[in-house]
């Protein structure tokens, strides 16, 4: 008997969570890359805003690691077999191309944000990060009064959105008058960022700025730093408006970031994926806005604002 209501309970929930996918029916899914969760936050609120306000559900998913693409590809299957009818997606791998174009031939709409791989999508919000990159470089050049040595801690080859950030930089910071002495991967988890970045920065000797091009090697290095003295009058410059990152400005340890607009990313991405599965004309290419906050002006900066919730 007892066997009997084991096996009776095990069907009732197995059947409870086939049929709960069906609650889903004609929502959107909202994939993110992975890593930087503080930023990919910003892009959830930001994409269950335009939900409420669509009176739509959405589905935000995503790997833990940028450079998962199998992951991401489960991702994107997972979220598509729960009925959404659209998709907002940050590929982080040109593999994606190919599962768009799957997705479009069984009548779903894509849209990228964060980062543009090309392929069959029918809008982009993104970024500009290689005119980012150039202003951390011009930002920090004028901080260094055109002399210096810098460190440039890169994330992954295999990410484009802070490929372009570092190319960037390398511009605007080389063409400012500084020198950079060190160009090199710290890995696109924190963990692994941080175990390499101690050990890159701990041998580097006269070091008078740092780049760091996302929120995933930006907050790994502000805690090494704080271990070096003898980088403690280096001038750090990162990527994204995560809380620690803010404080670290705020306490004059870290010198400035670029901000993106990841809420506006999420809410831009979820009402042009709606547009589109209504059979409405979207804008193909929706270039977000990017701003330099340091000492100078994060005061007069709301936190809204540097998230992007306007």
């Amino acid at each position: 008997m007892k066997i009997f209501l084991l096996q009776t309970s095990i069907l009732a929930a197995l059947a409870l969570c086939l049929q709960s996918p069906i609650s889903y029916a004609n929502c959107i899914g909202v994939v993110t890359a992975g890593g930087g969760a503080g930023f990919w936050r910003e892009v959830q609120q930001g994409a269950q805003q335009a939900a409420k306000d669509l009176n739509i559900k959405v589905i935000v998913r995503g790997p833990i690691d940028e450079i998962n693409s199998k992951g991401q590809s489960s991702v994107i299957k997972s979220v598509i077999q729960w009925g959404c009818l659209g998709l907002v997606l940050a590929p982080n791998s040109a593999d994606r191309k190919q599962d768009v174009k799957v997705l479009k031939q069984q009548g779903i709409p894509t849209v990228y944000i964060d980062r543009d791989v090309g392929g069959e999508r029918v809008s982009v919000i993104k970024t500009q990060n290689y005119q980012a990159g150039i202003l951390a470089g011009i930002k920090m050049a004028k901080a260094l009064k055109g002399q210096g040595r810098i460190a440039l801690l890169r994330m992954s080859k295999d990410v484009i959105t802070t490929t372009h950030r570092e190319n960037g930089f390398i511009k605007g910071a080389t063409e400012g008058g500084l020198e950079i002495v060190f160009d090199g991967y710290i890995g696109s988890t924190i963990g692994k960022a941080r175990k390499n970045a101690k050990k890159l920065l701990s041998s580097l000797k006269d070091i008078n700025g740092i780049f760091t091009p996302n929120e995933s090697t930006t907050l790994p290095t502000i805690k090494v730093l704080q271990n070096l003295p003898q980088h403690v009058n280096a001038l750090h410059i990162g990527f994204d408006a995560h809380d620690l990152i803010i404080e670290s400005v705020l306490n004059k340890s870290m010198y400035g970031f670029i901000t993106q607009k990841p809420f506006l990313m999420g809410y831009k991405g979820v009402v042009t994926a709606h547009k589109a599965m209504q059979g409405e004309s979207v804008q193909r290419l929706i270039n977000t806005e990017t701003i330099f906050v340091s000492g100078e002006n994060i005061h007069l900066q709301g936190i809204k604002t540097l998230l992007g919730i306007d």
